[in-house]
């Protein structure tokens, strides 16, 4: 990631800098809930997630906001809906190098 941009880089190396985002953004337990929903499946819509943890959608719409952020998920408009599908190799990378 460069100073300028705010996603995360496509290389395969995760800097510190990515990784801790990546780590804040799981330390909420609403987010957190959202990236295991994300694991047993390919995409998700807004409301069904919304529905799933008993949340508004203007909330979910801000966790979103800082999912997006660290590069976790990426939304995807199908008509009026939103979806969204997790990076898993964001988020394998980032946990792999913690294990080193």
């Amino acid at each position: 990631m460069d100073a300028v941009s705010k996603k995360p880089s496509a290389s395969k190396e995760v800097s510190l800098v990515e990784r801790a985002r990546v780590f804040k953004a799981l330390s909420d337990p609403t987010r957190l809930r959202i990236v295991e929903m994300l694991t047993h499946c390919d995409r998700m819509c807004g409301s069904e997630i919304a529905e799933k943890l008993g949340i508004s959608l203007a909330l979910l719409c801000h966790h979103w906001s800082t999912l997006e952020h660290a590069g976790l998920i990426t939304k995807k408009k199908e008509g009026q809906a939103v979806s969204i599908s997790l990076n898993r190799q964001l988020l394998t990378t980032c946990f792999k190098s913690t294990a080193r």
